[in-house]
């Protein structure tokens, strides 16, 4: 079995967890065997996000794919996160706002309860 034919033809039943686009057209590498499955990079086509996967193909073809180890702990890390709900129009309009009405600079704008600090301030 030619396991990128295999990986090629199983991709486009799978999404960019970061964009949405399908996988048919993201660069699919090999990078070696592992743990009885096959080190795979998947760089998706349109944001360029890569993953690595560790891939097992059972007998009857039959892809099970999961994260390598670091993967795995950043997910869950970020699954641990609470969730905030999403930005809202409304929130970004305010925000367009406020920054074509800021005069000021990037220490300005992001300085906790709008006072900046300088290096003379420091001590």
């Amino acid at each position: 079995m030619n396991i990128l034919r295999f990986l090629r033809e199983q991709a486009k039943n799978y999404d960019c967890s970061v964009c949405g686009t399908n996988h048919s057209k993201s660069e699919i590498s090999v990078l070696g065997k592992r743990e009885g499955g096959w080190v795979v990079r998947v760089t998706c086509a349109k944001c360029e996000t890569a993953i690595t996967l560790l891939v097992y193909v059972g007998e009857q073809n039959e892809a099970k794919a999961k994260p390598l180890p670091a993967a795995k702990a950043l997910s869950s890390e970020l699954s641990r996160r609470p969730r905030r709900p999403p930005v809202t129009l409304d929130e970004v309009l305010d925000a367009h706002d406020l920054l074509e009405a800021f005069n000021g600079d990037v220490r300005e704008l992001f300085a906790p309860r709008g006072k900046v600090r300088s290096t003379t301030d420091a001590g």
